[in-house]
């Protein structure tokens, strides 16, 4: 499932011009999610053309996409987030352009937060949460060349950190975040 839906986005981008990728629009969408609870597909969509330069009206060309996109991610942060999956192309792909996939979507990610307006210097962060923002800034970064079986094992290890260092400060972020009373559903 996620691998089809890393393609779609991807091919309607390639189609786009943009030079984009699919991992950014779910590292962007995270970190602004991780964030703010609160955000709206509407929101979501008025930073992403402003993050990518696209017109929003060629958003609605994906829409489905970008819709499951926000419900699975939603769900993930909303819940314990181990159904979370990054959106990364698959396994088939060599693997400079996995690496290169990883690092755009933690840049991505760390651009959410930012454009969130939730994170600041001074804002009290967990240690742990510090060091993964620190990891995932030094990760956006990341370079893969060749091809043998310690590289495809580094990167997968490489790629599950990055998805705990994401929980770990979606978990964080969110939990430090007053509930609404308005959205308290009563079993």
């Amino acid at each position: 499932m996620i691998e089809e839906l890393y393609r779609s986005i991807d091919d309607w981008l390639v189609d786009q011009d943009s030079d984009m990728r699919a991992s950014e629009i779910q590292g962007l969408l995270a970190g602004l999610m991780a964030a703010n609870a609160k955000v709206r597909p509407d929101e979501f969509v008025a930073r992403l053309a402003e993050y990518a330069d696209i017109q929003p009206g060629s958003l609605a060309q994906v829409s489905d996409s970008l819709e499951l996109l926000f419900g699975r991610l939603h769900e993930s942060w909303s819940g314990i987030g181990l159904d979370f999956e990054l959106l990364l192309p698959d396994d088939d792909e060599l693997i400079e352009e996995r690496a290169d996939a990883l690092g755009a979507w933690c840049g991505s990610f760390l651009a959410g937060l930012g454009l969130s307006g939730e994170i600041s210097k001074n804002r009290d962060l967990s240690e742990d949460v510090r060091q993964a923002l620190e990891d995932l800034s030094e990760i956006a970064r990341i370079e893969a060349g060749g091809q043998d079986e310690t590289l495809e094992k580094a990167l997968a290890d490489v790629s599950e950190h990055v998805r705990l260092a994401a929980l770990l400060i979606a978990t964080e972020l969110l939990g430090n975040q007053p509930k609404d009373p308005e959205e308290t559903v009563v079993h």
